[in-house]
């Protein structure tokens, strides 16, 4: 709180912060914005026939989904686009040699993210609107309706990435992280008042308060716990060897080289995520409130233990995945070598690669074991019918955590970078005194 209001009395963190929380009121005022061409209660009765997948589906959109809003695909179609082109970007010589060079280059990355987005979310439209026919305005010829439907779903969606791209490059934060963390906060109220009245209606008011309060605490000290292992860090000491220049000796100035248990971030989760429900999704637009028990199993995935094994089996190996390319054991190794740096006792080279290598193991093993059970646990929990609709609290955590840390780190940065042009401009004794 300190760093926020420290951060109101600057400037350029103020605009940032305000252009933030504008975007993201853009977006709730798009969320109550119909699409044209759709019948919105007969396509709110269909997305509640989808199980699961609906669920998922309003949170993420900040239950714009259930007013048939023109952002109803919300940030779907941009984490695919984003997906899409780092896949690309991995498999292609010629795009992964533009991701690692200067900011102008990068725009171009951004470019291409836009446009996968945006055909992501045109087919994502015509998937949703073909498996919602009965849901389109009976009053309209039926192609015009499909049609703006169609369009208007596509508007929509590419209105999300560009928000989601404006806030990056002149708000605070992630564009998209930034977005979910938004429709996450929406929904709490929601969840604090199913907890009230299901706990009210069946053991009464004084009992429904209390649940009510300690689901309150219980989701403060989960979220604190969250930011506190995300934030921890293994500190390894640098030493560095006295260099000579000419006739002195200069002492190389130690430092330290920070590990993080996490250091792949949410990227895993809305990855595994993305992987484990899109083809849910696309069966969920073609059979809302089927019987089928192939087609419910993949709506209804919280209900189905092969999910849940299967989102912690990624969940594993994209944190190693994501990790590994956040962190080369080899090049550090090498970097120190030719620094003239060391660590105490490991030899410089190849056994402080191997040493970085077993400690950056560790730490990733244990990052991943975090993000698994933060995850999984509500799941598990989530099997019993009169909790199933809190299956996400673990994912929400994490994200709210991710998003918490992040703004405060740019904000304490903003504010570091502020107080030192200040002293920076600010004129010595020395320079008084030959003013005056």
């Amino acid at each position: 709180m300190s760093s926020l209001i420290k951060a109101l009395h600057i400037p350029e963190l103020r605009k940032k912060l305000i252009f933030t929380f504008l975007m993201i009121t853009v977006l709730a005022v798009a969320a109550l914005i119909p699409c044209p061409g759709m019948d919105v209660a007969a396509f709110t009765q269909q997305v509640r026939g989808w199980g699961d997948i609906g669920a998922l589906m309003g949170i993420l959109s900040g239950k714009a989904i259930y007013n048939a809003s023109i952002i109803s695909l919300s940030v779907y179609p941009y984490l695919i686009g984003m997906i899409i082109v780092q896949i690309l970007s991995a498999a292609i010589p010629a795009l992964r040699q533009l991701s690692y060079q200067n900011e102008a280059v990068q725009r171009r990355m951004t470019k291409y993210t836009r446009w996968a987005a945006m055909v992501a979310g045109f087919v994502f439209s015509i998937l949703m609107v073909t498996g919602s026919l009965k849901a389109l305005t009976p009053n309209l010829n039926f192609w015009v309706a499909f049609v703006m439907s169609v369009l208007g779903f596509t508007i929509g969606a590419a209105l999300v990435s560009w928000i989601c791209e404006l806030i990056s490059s002149k708000g605070l934060g992630n564009g998209f992280s930034v977005v979910i963390f938004a429709a996450i906060c929406r929904n709490i109220p929601h969840v604090l008042k199913t907890i009230y009245i299901q706990a009210n209606e069946k053991l009464g008011l004084v009992w429904a308060i209390v649940f009510t309060v300690l689901a309150v605490i219980v989701g403060i000290a989960a979220l604190i716990f969250c930011v506190y292992v995300m934030c921890a860090e293994r500190r390894i000491k640098i030493l560095f060897n006295k260099r000579s220049f000419g006739m002195k000796q200069y002492m190389g100035q130690n430092t330290s080289l920070p590990i993080k248990i996490t250091q792949a971030g949410i990227l895993p989760i809305v990855y595994a995520m993305m992987i484990l429900t899109t083809p849910a999704l696309i069966i969920a637009f073609y059979n809302s409130g089927t019987e089928n028990r192939f087609a419910l199993g993949f709506m209804n995935f919280m209900m189905s233990p092969a999910y849940i094994i299967l989102f912690a089996f990624f969940l594993i190996i994209l944190s190693s995945v994501f990790a590994i390319m956040q962190f080369n054991p080899n090049e550090i190794a090498g970097e120190l070598r030719n620094n003239s740096g060391y660590i105490a006792g490991v030899k410089p080279g190849k056994p402080t690669a191997q040493f970085l290598t077993q400690m950056f193991s560790n730490m990733n093993y244990a990052g991943a074991v975090f993000l698994v059970l933060m995850c999984v646990i509500p799941m598990l929990v989530a099997i019993i019918p009169e909790v199933r609709g809190f299956w996400y609290a673990g994912i929400a955590v994490v994200f709210l955590a991710t998003v918490i840390i992040e703004m405060i780190t740019l904000l304490d940065n903003g504010i570091k970078e502020e107080e030192d042009k200040k002293k920076s401009t600010k004129p010595t004794k020395t320079a008084r005194a030959f003013k005056q």
